[in-house]
């Protein structure tokens, strides 16, 4: 078995890119995978700077964009990254370009009007072009036109890419008008084109034991496991193993060590939240393994109805009809076998809602890396806080979505420069050097 990597590294490209809202890195792994070269980043949170340098390197800047002298950013051939999308969001405060962090998607603008690269990656909700918010979309493709760029955009569902999870974002993508072409997004194929499910990223991974639940202090926050024709086999890292363990007689083979596949336990009180009323599990379901997974979002730390999911092996029960706030926590419900397909969720009615006998779990970061498609090479650090794991996760960048984009443009730039050197330098240059 290998590891998980939904990003293949490709050659190196020519292309150097700098990123803005870095975050933890998640857009960069897929960049970094399609072949460019990441020479600088920034990001205002010092949590994510410290995830983004252990794993990608210390290019990367903490602090304020707004405070930033943009002549220190290098010249770059690409300029990537989104603005916090809070102010955007249909979750989030609705306060658009008012808002604090509404008003740095014109601090991106400004970068890319003064560094002038030939391109460059923007990614936001998809609240950015709903009603609400469209006049601030719309002024900022005039202000992109007007500084000399041709834009296209599109809402992507990453779903329909390769990623098992149901993530829609709005991606705009711009090409210095002197190059002479339009970005023509990639289609989905046929082969990826929603058939990604959580079983397909995640059912390779051990499921936590009975005994985790009960005594989760004994587990380490790295799980190793066997590989064999069974089952894998699940021991932990330098923690003492539960009363009466028994070793499998193949644990000298191969293992995989996965990190970050630590479950958190619930409390009953967070357990019983999305059956307490109807209308909470209609609207918070815990996907199971047949299916895509809900967006992870931003403040997927903060626990129930973030995050939660249905573990393997259910066993089929007959549904139960509830009244609206009627308790749950002793009922049993409907699931669909593991192998067929799920009934569908009723949102007409309250007195009745698909329910399951066993009790949901929380993601653990790594399935939530994962769902993100991310390498299982990346790893988050051991000394940030859970909450902070989740959150860098929850407002990361699907990486498949980044490495398809960022192969399409690479092909595209090459095709269009006619030139053998994918990488050779067509900024244009203010002070007095002759754009090749």
């Amino acid at each position: 078995m290998t590891k998980f990597d939904a990003t293949p590294q490709l050659p190196p490209n020519g292309l150097t890119v700098a990123e803005l809202f870095a975050g933890g890195g998640l857009m960069a792994v897929g960049l970094k995978s399609a072949g460019y070269d990441l020479v600088w980043a920034n990001d205002f949170d010092k949590n994510a700077v410290k995830a983004y340098r252990h794993n990608l390197g210390d290019h990367i800047v903490h602090g304020d964009i707004t405070a930033l002298d943009i002549d220190s950013i290098p010249d770059v051939d690409v300029i990537a990254g989104g603005p916090p999308c809070q102010d955007y969001s249909v979750a989030g405060t609705g306060a658009g370009e008012s808002g604090e962090r509404g008003k740095l998607v014109w601090a991106y603008l400004r970068i890319i009007e003064t560094k002038r690269p030939k391109a460059f990656i923007f990614e936001n909700v998809k609240g950015l072009i709903m009603k609400k918010h469209r006049p601030t979309f719309d002024s900022l493709l005039e202000r992109f036109a007007a500084i000399g760029y041709t834009v296209s955009w599109r809402p992507i569902n990453a779903w329909d890419y390769g990623v098992a999870q149901k993530r829609e974002r709005v991606f705009i993508v711009g090409i210095r008008e002197d190059l002479g072409f339009t970005f023509e997004f990639p289609e989905p194929s046929a082969e990826y084109y929603r058939t990604q499910v959580l079983r397909d990223v995640i059912g390779d991974l051990p499921e936590p034991s009975e005994y985790y639940y009960r005594h989760p202090r004994n587990y380490d926050r790295r799980a190793v496991y066997s590989i064999d024709e069974v089952a894998p086999t699940v021991r932990t890292v330098n923690r003492p193993m539960p009363d009466g363990y028994k070793p499998h007689p193949e644990d000298a083979h191969v293992t995989v060590e996965i990190a970050k596949h630590n479950p958190q336990p619930l409390s009953e009180k967070a357990l019983e939240y999305p059956h307490r009323d109807p209308r909470h599990l209609q609207k918070h379901r815990p996907p199971t393994e047949d299916e895509p997974s809900p967006t992870l979002p931003a403040v997927l730390h903060k626990g129930v109805p973030y995050g939660l999911f249905y573990p393997p092996n259910h066993v089929q029960t007959q549904a139960t009809t509830v009244k609206p706030h009627q308790r749950l926590s002793n009922q049993r419900g409907y699931v669909a076998d593991m192998d067929g397909p799920g009934r569908t969720v009723n949102t007409c009615r309250l007195d009745h809602a698909e329910i399951h006998p066993q009790q949901p779990r929380r993601f653990t970061v790594r399935e939530c890396l994962r769902i993100q498609s991310v390498p299982d090479w990346y790893v988050l650090p051991d000394d940030l806080s859970l909450s902070a794991q989740y959150r860098i996760v929850g407002n990361g960048v699907a990486s498949r979505v980044a490495y398809l984009l960022g192969v399409t443009l690479a092909e595209q730039l090459r095709t269009t420069t006619e030139s053998s050197a994918i990488g050779e330098r067509l900024i244009s240059d203010d002070s007095g050097r002759e754009a090749v």
